[in-house]
């Protein structure tokens, strides 16, 4: 009797973890993107592409099929923009993509800052500049 109560609860378990891992492969934002930017260690060109939610905390980046790049290690942040957008940081003239919002209250994701991110930061830092670093959005299109 305990274990098939134990198997049916691992079960019901399983099927929920399924259910969750669809429902984020189907989340997506699509974006017209008009400038080269990096991606982790990826640095992908200016384009349209496809930014999916895989996971709990891991984004693809899809450019129509040719490119794809694959991040695992995003943080998953709850609700606080209402607009589906993109937010990339410029640094001199490089741009980082930075944080994926859905909109509707669904929450998104932040990209944890690249060793090359932080490099650059830390140059400027060094050379006692801040005016190279900014904020960038970009309306998504869901």
């Amino acid at each position: 009797m305990k274990r098939n109560l134990i198997s049916i609860l691992s079960l019901v378990v399983m099927s929920l973890m399924f259910n969750a891992t669809g429902a984020y492969a189907q989340s997506y934002v699509k974006a017209d993107v008009p400038f080269a930017f990096n991606v982790g260690a990826a640095q992908l060109p200016a384009g349209t592409y496809e930014i999916k939610a895989a996971s709990q905390n891991e984004i693809i980046i899809e450019d129509g099929g040719s490119k794809a790049v694959a991040l695992s290690n995003a943080r998953r942040e709850g609700p606080r923009s209402t607009e589906c957008k993109l937010v990339f940081h410029r640094i001199g003239n490089q741009y980082f993509l930075s944080e994926v919002w859905k909109g509707w209250g669904e929450g998104g994701l932040i990209v944890p800052t690249s060793k090359h991110e932080k490099d650059l930061m830390k140059e400027l830092r060094l050379a006692k500049d801040t005016s190279g670093v900014h904020e960038v959005v970009i309306a998504a299109l869901k």
